[in-house]
């Protein structure tokens, strides 16, 4: 197991910061080819990371991020929308601290 995970490791392209990615979006858009395979490389290694810890915490996380990426090329419609998926999935596993979070966020985006 430890062989074939460092190797797995070995093989995947670096890790893609949040951050990043988001500065990508903001400066180019979407529509930039180097943009969208970065936001493609962000997910696939987010829900890689999402799958192997396995709690609903880290998924919950997770689409509370991408809810930024929405946000960072302002398609706020999108960025609700994501948020109401954590928002529901954090009040369906009592997670109140996140639930509360993305409450105030999405406060923040309507104004």
């Amino acid at each position: 197991w430890y062989t074939f995970h460092m190797e797995e490791l070995a093989n995947q392209e670096r890790k893609i910061e949040k951050s990043e990615v988001i500065e990508l979006l903001r400066t180019r858009g979407f529509e930039d080819p180097e943009v969208k395979e970065s936001v493609t490389q962000w997910t696939i290694q987010r829900e890689a990371l999402v799958t192997q810890e396995g709690t609903a915490t880290a998924s919950i996380i997770f689409n509370m991020d991408r809810a930024d990426l929405y946000l960072a090329i302002e398609d706020t419609e999108g960025a609700l929308e994501t948020l109401e998926d954590a928002r529901l999935q954090a009040h369906q596993e009592n997670e109140m601290e996140l639930y509360n979070q993305i409450m105030a966020k999405m406060d923040e985006i309507e104004g």
